[in-house]
């Protein structure tokens, strides 16, 4: 899915409805998408609230409780300005829902009184207004982010109203939503740092507008795009074929990084998969993956570079691993003389950063996996925007490939545009994500995927099963939870039934 300028946004509808496009049709097919992307995160039906400003996002957000109140919910419209004679273009919206409609300053009597979790659907501002909002709709934002409770549920409907669309910044009272639902394109202020309080987690819902798209700032990466880039597995498939993957990840101090890189790289459809480890490390394992081959090392010990680089397809390295000399020295020997891709995480990354010259003593493709405090060593400063920061490394190291983890976590390649993840959210916070993920990645690789490819997927698949499994619990999950959910994910993908 693309992201886009709200300009470019508003003039691609225009461009649809000049060709004959009929509004009702476009914003029906968008209404019915935001309904099956909004649908796994609700609870059971209880009380929402609608909010509806007098433009097209309204239109889409009234549209939106209607099937809320189909679905068993009951329903309240809050409208920021008298409706006086307004027609929606959806034939199945009445006169009577308007006149039953609160209007704004008057508010909700059933939404104020339920004690329960409560759900509000944000549809007051959309890609016209630029903040900050007017007194009406400014008191509507202000009065709803006051309300909000722990247990309650706040949904944007394209955009949180109030933030701006084209670079994400607040200079008045925004709608804080914990799920924004972007209909067509994502809308680029939505992915600026700056606008990560406010629309929470993001989901991309398509539109067929019928006529070309604008030229795209960046990618949104859906589950559709997912599917295009599952492999088929052939009749004849044996596991040396299937792809092999070598890690040296988890140590003493960190054994389970061993585990869940070494169960991601397992369950990624690779044939093979060896680790490489502390002997303290890789004893306890057998057990728990006895489809994992070992090769301990001796305490303090690292591989043998022949070994480690022998019939691998790809390789992983970092995970649970401190910064050592030994580590260093390590890769010194390894990245010259590897042919297979190479994912370097952790303790991999921070030797990097003191050794930069590392990344270009290798051929081979490069991986690197770092969260936000990492890339920041790596660049050898503090952070401005992800976005930015990502971009200015891939000027600086055309040959490597970055995924950078976090809200939304970026995917970056030089070639092509900047990717970002459209599953999981803020229950991922928590240890061990990251080892799963680069043995995921690795296992991908070792399949035989491009590192571009396997890494988009690999970050999707990781947070989708992270999503699948926040359904049967919260406020977190754990690494493993969502290691455990994998192969049901894969089907669920693999199958197109998201």
């Amino acid at each position: 899915m693309i992201v886009l300028s709200p300009t470019q946004a508003r003039a691609w509808e225009e461009k649809s409805l000049q060709s004959g496009h009929r509004l009702k049709n476009l914003m029906r097919e968008a209404v019915d998408g935001a309904w099956k992307t909004l649908q796994p995160f609700l609870p059971h039906p209880g009380n929402a609230l609608v909010l509806v400003g007098p433009g097209h996002n309204g239109d889409d957000a009234v549209l939106l409780g209607i099937e809320l109140k189909e679905a068993g919910w009951h329903v309240e419209y809050l409208l920021s300005r008298s409706p006086a004679r307004r027609i929606h273009p959806d034939p199945r919206v009445k006169s009577k829902l308007w006149k039953k409609a609160v209007v704004w300053p008057a508010k909700p009597d059933r939404f104020s009184k339920t004690a329960g979790p409560r759900l509000v659907i944000d549809g007051i501002l959309g890609l016209g207004a630029t903040p900050p909002p007017r007194p009406a709709e400014g008191g509507l934002i202000s009065w709803i982010s006051q309300q909000k409770r722990g247990g309650d549920f706040f949904v944007a409907v394209d955009l949180p109203s109030g933030l701006h669309p084209a670079n994400g910044s607040a200079t008045g009272p925004v709608f804080p939503a914990d799920l924004t639902l972007a209909l067509g394109s994502v809308k680029a202020g939505c992915l600026s740092d700056c606008a990560l309080p406010w629309v929470g987690s993001i989901r991309g819902v398509p539109v067929d507008f019928g006529v070309p798209s604008p030229k795209p700032n960046a990618d949104f990466f859906i589950p559709a795009d997912a599917l295009s880039l599952v492999r088929h597995r052939p009749a004849d498939l044996h596991k040396n074929s299937a792809g092999i993957v070598h890690l040296w990840t988890g140590s003493p101090q960190y054994p389970g990084a061993a585990l869940l890189s070494s169960h991601g790289a397992l369950r990624s459809g690779s044939g093979y998969v060896r680790l490489f480890g502390d002997r303290s490390v890789t004893s306890p394992l057998s057990p728990q993956l006895p489809e994992l081959l070992l090769a301990a090392l001796t305490e303090d010990g690292s591989p043998d570079v022949e070994s480690f680089l022998d019939r691998a397809g790809a390789l992983v390295i970092g995970s649970g691993l401190p910064p050592t000399d030994g580590l260093e020295h390590f890769l010194s020997q390894t990245l010259p003389s590897a042919k297979v891709p190479v994912v370097l995480d952790a303790g991999a990354l921070d030797v990097l950063a003191r050794r930069p010259d590392l990344i270009s003593s290798t051929t081979a493709p490069l991986i690197l996996t770092p969260h936000a405090g990492e890339l920041s060593r790596l660049l050898g400063q503090p952070l401005r925007d992800r976005a930015e920061s990502s971009a200015e490394w891939i000027k600086k190291y055309p040959t490597t490939s970055l995924v950078l983890k976090g809200p939304h976590t970026l995917v970056c390649q030089a070639g092509h545009l900047t990717s970002l993840n459209g599953s999981g959210g803020p229950w991922m916070a928590t240890a061990g994500m990251g080892d799963l993920l680069a043995g995921l990645i690795g296992g991908l690789l070792a399949t035989g995927s491009p590192a571009w490819d396997a890494c988009r997927l690999g970050v999707f698949w990781h947070g989708l099963a992270a999503d699948q499994a926040m359904s049967q619990g919260g406020p977190a999950i754990l690494a493993s939870d969502v290691a455990r959910q994998l192969p049901v994910t894969w089907r669920t993908i693999k199958m197109g039934a998201i």
